[in-house]
């Protein structure tokens, strides 16, 4: 079965713009970034794990959280989050829990980008709830998250075979496929959410 990555990895770098300096944060597991890597775009990539050896050459590699970094600021033209807002702050990937992660990444973000900039974010919707690696957002749930941002909010179901998009009155009739070990795990719903800094 199909996970997520095979609708929100091809419309994240749909929005990317075609020049400018791109973040990726989550890095080292992304195997899109060669993609970002262009004569006229500028890559960084953003991880507390050591993966400088996959990063793409000419890419910018900053060995570090995203909360508390030292990137400047007002610097980017977009940042890129592919299943990994849902994950910050968590108790998953070696990482310490605290609370509110999502929303201070979110600030973090906020502060890293250009005025009128895009980040570019995917995360599994449905049913809102916490599990002890991720966040499952509920429509509800996105819009206080991103209150303050100007945004554009798409949502993808999995039908069994293959995600199609759906209506946001349809989001939370479903929910995360998180069997362990099963082959096929993934997100009931994917949502793509392109948020402007104001």
């Amino acid at each position: 079965m199909p996970t997520e990555r095979v609708i929100e990895v091809p419309w994240a770098l749909m929005q990317l713009p075609q020049t400018g300096r791109i973040l990726d944060v989550g890095s080292c597991d992304a195997n899109y970034l060669g993609i970002i890597q262009q004569s006229d775009r500028f890559l960084h990539c953003l991880d507390p794990r050591d993966c400088a050896a996959n990063i793409p050459s000419g890419a910018i590699y900053h060995q570090q959280n995203l909360i508390g970094n030292d990137l400047p600021r007002a610097y980017f033209d977009a940042v890129l989050l592919l299943s990994t807002l849902e994950h910050i702050g968590l108790p998953c990937y070696g990482h310490n829990p605290f609370p509110d992660g999502d929303q201070l990444a979110l600030a973090e973000i906020w502060a890293l980008l250009k005025l009128g900039c895009p980040v570019i974010v995917t995360v599994p919707a449905g049913q809102g709830k916490v599990t002890s690696w991720y966040r499952q957002y509920s429509p509800p749930t996105l819009h206080r998250l991103f209150a303050g941002w100007r945004t554009e909010i798409t949502y993808w179901g999995f039908d069994g075979a293959c995600y199609c998009p759906i209506e946001e009155t349809e989001v939370e009739q479903y929910d995360y496929r998180d069997t362990p070990y099963i082959a096929g795990a993934g997100a009931g719903v994917v949502a793509g959410i392109i948020a402007y800094r104001a």
